[in-house]
């Protein structure tokens, strides 16, 4: 595990930067090595091994407090009465960032096909703001979405 004094090294969750500040966390959790717990893959033991279970409620703690120290105060309101869940903290700031609409979706569609080089602007930023709006793209959709089936849906129409 990571020591007491690892600092974040990114910018905490703010209104404006919840793609980013996604990727970032996943690696920090993963660094730590409490993503599986983020992320539901491991599971709360059962009740009957106190010394597992206690071991799981002390990462939980730890994880909470990394998701609660890496996001700016008017985003706590997010998760509020659910501090202790990091499982739950992780949902809520997802479903309160990611409209996951139809309109949501077409706005995002739209960005990287409009994108346009400035310029006093290098072409690797250019890159990289189409980048991140794929990323956007990616997290509008549900969590069954293949590019396939979209594909496939297309041509039905045709």
């Amino acid at each position: 595990m990571a020591s007491e004094t690892s600092t974040l090294k990114f910018k905490p969750l703010s209104n404006s930067n919840y793609t980013e500040w996604a990727g970032e966390m996943k690696a920090w959790l993963m660094k730590l090595g409490y993503r599986r717990l983020v992320s539901g893959k491991e599971m709360r033991p059962k009740s009957s091994d106190s010394e597992a279970l206690d071991k799981w409620k002390a990462k939980a703690e730890k994880t909470a407090g990394e998701l609660y120290l890496a996001v700016e105060n008017d985003q706590r309101v997010h998760f509020r009465g659910c501090e202790e869940d990091p499982v739950k903290i992780w949902g809520l700031l997802e479903s309160a960032h990611v409209q996951k609409k139809p309109g949501a979706r077409f706005n995002a569609y739209d960005d990287p096909f409009s994108s346009q080089k400035n310029d006093d602007e290098i072409l690797v930023n250019l890159v990289i703001r189409i980048e991140h709006a794929m990323g956007n793209i990616k997290n509008l959709q549900s969590k069954d979405f293949t590019w396939r089936n979209w594909m496939m849906s297309c041509s039905a129409w045709h």
